[in-house]
């Protein structure tokens, strides 16, 4: 594994308490990036990934075919994190760890370059009308990061039931110029996932093609750093009557920040005076529901801040939303901006 120099908080968990059969499920945020992914197994063994692991059950059958490899899943569905630890306790498997994230920004953080012998992506959302093809996964900028992650000539094996998916996907990863693409047949187990079966009871056909590493460099892309401290702002005043909000849109960070709704909080720490603006930030690798906080200080001290509930990962557009609720805070509700964090 090549190392890598990691931004590790004090208060982060350590090595030893994500090896315990308990913590199958990494508490990612908290982990130090890249992660380390020898000394939480215990060993130095081949790392394979998967991303959108169901209900785990492909997962498990690879891990208890080879007890010598170790295997991460990446999912965002917290149905089937729970199914699959559920299967991994039942089985008693400790080659496997558990992320619940989106894959793009767990990639980024949690893998060195070469780390990963292979990647598997299972049935992906296709996404089939034209207008939403740049949520699919396996396009050109996803590609080229699991390049730099894969060692030299390691595998993204992809199957799908959907043929346009099938050659978007190809066509992708010819453009990035670091892979050899491959049509193959998928191993046995793969027609025995969830939705393979699904699929084959309605006689769909199933695809599976292999995308394999060339000697081509990959462009870099190091994990983002935890900022020193947390985006915030502080205001003084008091804050004039508003008119009803509107939703605020705008671009910020090579993303967008989108400001749903602002409410009054009928309680918050110690009582004090508190509105809740309740945002979207959407980036290329991620996409995080925020709580953006204006809570009273003083009697004309305020503080925007975000909201801990969630555990949000600080970003350049997660600044934005700060920025956005600041801004929102001084020219709507006549307050004067006293500092800005962020």
């Amino acid at each position: 594994m090549t190392p890598a120099t990691s931004v590790v908080p004090s208060d982060l968990a350590t090595g030893a308490d994500l090896r315990a059969g308990e913590r199958r499920l990494v508490p990612w945020r908290r982990a130090p990036f890249p992660a380390p992914w020898a000394e939480w197994y215990g060993r130095q063994a081949p790392l394979h990934l998967e991303i959108g692991f169901g209900d785990g059950r492909f997962t498990v059958a690879r891990a208890l075919r080879s007890p010598g490899d170790d295997y991460v899943g990446i999912e965002l569905s917290g149905v089937s994190v729970r199914r699959a630890l559920a299967k991994l306790r039942r089985h008693q498997i400790d080659n496997v760890r558990l992320v619940k994230a989106g894959a793009q920004i767990a990639v980024r953080q949690l893998f060195a370059a070469r780390s990963l012998r292979t990647v598997t992506v299972n049935f992906p959302d296709p996404w089939p009308k034209v207008r939403h093809r740049h949520h699919r996964l396996l396009r050109v900028p996803f590609l080229t990061l699991l390049a730099e992650r894969l060692e030299n000539h390691g595998e993204v094996r992809l199957a799908t039931d959907h043929p346009d998916y099938l050659e978007f996907a190809r066509d992708e990863g010819q453009r990035t110029g670091l892979y050899r693409v491959e049509a193959r047949q998928p191993p046995p187990a793969v027609f025995e996932t969830k939705y393979a079966l699904k699929w084959r009871e309605q006689g769909k056909p199933l695809h599976y093609l292999v995308f394999v590493r060339n000697q081509r460099p990959a462009p870099t892309h190091a994990p983002l750093e935890r900022p020193p401290i947390m985006p915030h702002a502080l205001l003084r005043g008091t804050p004039r009557p508003a008119a009803p909000f509107e939703k605020i849109v705008l671009a910020h960070g090579g993303g967008h920040v989108i400001l749903h709704e602002v409410a009054r909080s009928l309680g918050g720490d110690g009582g004090s005076e508190r509105l809740l603006v309740r945002a979207t930030v959407d980036e290329p690798d991620l996409t995080q529901q925020l709580l953006v906080v204006v809570q009273r200080r003083s009697e004309d001290e305020w503080i925007v801040r975000l909201e801990s509930f969630g555990d949000p990962f600080v970003t350049p557009a997660v600044r934005g939303a700060v920025h956005a609720v600041t801004d929102w805070m001084e020219h709507t509700a006549g307050m004067t901006v006293e500092a800005r964090n962020y």
